[in-house]
């Protein structure tokens, strides 16, 4: 896997990895309205206080995850979210590789001391993810309703040299 600058040709694949409104919100929380389409995501894009990441897979040239990094060193947060892989990629150990990846990009390029990010309570393989590359929970930041469902978002942090 190689970690490389999101572009805007990248945002359709992504795009049509998801499917439906619980898909999205699981992927990027209340930010976008379901049906998902090209602009909102050309909009989420041109924020210029995130970066962009993808995840390609060398060998196929193919991509096969993205995530943004937003580093407000004024605020002295760093927060890694809209994280996704390729659906067909999933339980490949792609995820981990490329959050690893894009965890050590945030701490390279900043002094901000702890990483946070968001994940919904009920994503037991996000979670266990996150908590195996040493991030903790800190606490339920909000609940949300998605399609008449109650979803608990968790707070983690991770220190730059986890414990």
């Amino acid at each position: 896997m190689e970690l490389r600058p999101t572009t805007t040709d990248d945002l359709q694949t992504i795009l049509g990895w998801v499917k439906n409104n619980q898909e999205m919100v699981m992927w990027s929380g209340p930010t976008f309205t379901w049906p998902l389409g090209y602009n909102q995501l050309a909009r989420y894009f041109g924020n210029t206080n995130r970066t962009y990441w993808s995840a390609i897979d060398v060998e196929a040239q193919e991509l096969v995850g993205h995530a943004s990094l937003l580093i407000d060193k004024d605020a002295d947060l760093m927060r890694i979210g809209f994280i996704i892989v390729n659906p067909e990629h999933r339980g490949r150990g792609v995820g981990r590789n490329f959050v690893e990846a894009v965890v050590r990009q945030g701490f390279q390029a900043s002094t901000v001391p702890v990483m946070k990010l968001g994940v919904y309570a009920h994503n037991t393989a996000a979670l266990n993810l996150y908590e195996s590359l040493g991030f903790t929970r800190t606490g339920v930041v909000f609940q949300t309703t998605v399609d008449e469902e109650q979803w608990e978002v968790v707070d983690m942090a991770r220190p730059a040299t986890p414990d």
